[in-house]
């Protein structure tokens, strides 16, 4: 929509320019060229190379990854354009002491707008030229620009060249008033070459502007490049001089449209740098933290591991020395099993941690009983060590039958870690519940346990890869601290949300919803 409003615009200002030249012409030639001082037609054209120059620094340097090839060959041709407007316009007069003859100027913006506009053509046509045609249009213009250098400075090519207007001095052609009384045939065979170049590039701009390859700013400056080369082949400018054609207006109208758009593309790229910097900077303090993170994982397992394995091997020594006993040999094993039971504890949630963590994690959702889930939450939660005496209560309206949609063993996993944290955190022979309701087209079931509560402070971190709570005595509680942070992932990727509520000193309740199966 911005791209076809831009284009409506681009449009009218072309239309817009066409109109001026037809009333200038039809009124004989009047609003077409004005005499001006010498410092304003140098400031004129110094500003217009300047310009020039600036638009094509900044399309060669940084928007050649975006628009591609193209953008070198418009880049070359505001180069050409910039360089003949300061060679030709701006020094040549400054050393020569006065400006040149106006057919040997004429010559100057014909050889330098053809080399451009073939350019602008090759770069902003809507297909790939063929490379010997690409050859053709660069070549051609250059040996041009390289033959006129030749044929003026050494071969005095003024005196012998067919002459594209019948009068040397530019400004005569303000008196004469009508262009067709002082210009020659040549000048309307030879200047239709660069107006046609600068025509089809103007049309191929409109093209890539309807693809979305163009950005609006060289639109216009392309339509305005077009308007100024047709109100020149109508009436020409010359490099120099004391006469501003609306020509040169038009060019420096095109001047002003390209350093707009030079100054904003720069913009744009130091938005983009400074967002690129600070994502940058982002991304090395999440590494700085994952750094951190990885060192303290690393230590916290390393404790993990260090009390099971010296107590087996204590208990291996005490086998080794007193193990004929019966009683002895018998302590000694059930320990040892309970410490082998840590340690597959900790090896099962290191790497559930680590499959949650992959890309490809998925969940396989069923329906499934509800009162499965409670029956196999039930028969866990009396097998975990500190006689805790296990309460189930469903609402009223549930009866068990009802069907949720679940990952049989990634709800089990989440059921059962919260159970083994109700027992962690509760005293010995503190009560542990098991409760479902009915939230809307949910049900959620929940786990209560009657210990000390959570902490204030370790509310926010809890859920946190690693986070661990405290005890009673506000002391960390042993273990990697994976469980709440596994139970978040699988229950999100249930559609569903863990949720936590908490009173010191009377205890906490965690509770997740499932989607019910009509």
């Amino acid at each position: 929509m911005r791209g076809r409003k831009t284009a409506l615009i681009a449009i009218a200002l072309a239309i817009g320019m066409v109109a001026w030249a037809l009333v200038n012409l039809s009124a004989g030639g009047e609003g077409f060229a004005i005499l001006v001082s010498d410092k304003l037609m140098g400031s004129e054209e110094a500003a217009s190379a300047v310009a020039r120059l600036f638009a094509a620094l900044v399309l060669g340097l940084f928007l050649v990854e975006e628009v591609g090839w193209r953008a070198r060959w418009v880049a070359c041709g505001f180069a050409v354009l910039g360089l003949g407007h300061l060679i030709f316009g701006y020094l040549e007069p400054l050393i020569q002491g006065d400006p040149p003859e106006l057919n040997e100027s004429l010559y100057e913006v014909f050889v330098t707008e053809t080399f451009a506009c073939a350019l602008f053509a090759i770069g902003l046509f809507p297909q790939r030229l063929p490379r010997t045609l690409v050859w053709a249009a660069t070549i051609i213009p250059a040996s041009l620009l390289l033959g006129y250098v030749i044929l003026f400075e050494f071969l005095h090519a003024e005196e012998w060249m067919p002459a594209l207007a019948l009068v040397e001095d530019p400004e005569k052609t303000v008196k004469l008033g009508t262009p067709l009384g002082w210009l020659t045939p040549w000048h309307w065979v030879l200047s239709a070459l660069p107006l046609g170049l600068a025509m089809t590039a103007v049309a191929g701009a409109f093209w890539q502007n309807h693809k979305g390859l163009l950005r609006g700013w060289l639109l216009f400056a392309m339509v305005l490049l077009g308007g100024s080369l047709l109100h020149e082949y109508v009436w020409p400018s010359a490099y120099g001089g004391r006469v501003l054609t609306s020509a040169d207006a038009l060019s420096l109208a095109f001047a002003v449209v390209v350093s707009v758009g030079g100054v904003a593309e720069l913009r744009r790229v130091a938005q983009e740098r400074a967002a690129l910097l600070a994502s940058e900077r982002n991304r090395v303090r999440r590494l700085d933290e994952l750094n951190v993170l990885r060192a303290d994982f690393s230590a916290m397992v390393a404790h993990e591991l260090d009390g099971p394995i010296a107590a087996i091997r204590k208990l291996n020594e005490m086998m080794s020395t007193e193990g004929a006993e019966p009683d002895i040999r018998g302590y000694a094993t059930a320990t040892m099993e309970g410490e082998l039971d840590a340690l597959s504890v900790l090896v099962r949630d290191v790497r559930a941690a680590a499959a949650v963590e992959r890309g490809d994690f998925e969940v396989e959702s069923r329906p499934l009983p509800l009162k499965d889930i409670v029956a196999d939450a039930e028969a866990y939660a009396r097998a975990l060590p500190g006689d805790h005496p296990v309460y189930t209560s469903l609402q009223d309206g549930l009866d068990g039958a009802e069907r949720v949609l679940a990952d049989p063993k990634r709800i089990s996993q989440v059921v059962r870690n919260l159970l083994s944290n109700a027992a962690k955190y509760s005293a010995e022979g503190a009560p542990v519940e098991i409760g479902a309701r009915r939230e809307g087209r949910r049900i959620k079931i929940e786990v209560t346990d009657h210990g000390p509560g959570i902490h204030p402070e370790d509310l926010a971190r809890i859920f946190e890869k690693f986070g661990r709570g405290r005890d009673q005595e506000g002391r960390r509680v042993s273990g990697v601290g994976l469980g709440l942070y596994l139970s978040r992932r699988i229950v999100r990727s249930h559609g569903s949300e863990l949720t936590v509520e908490t009173q010191q000193g009377v205890g906490s309740v965690f509770g997740f919803a499932l989607e019910v199966v009509p």
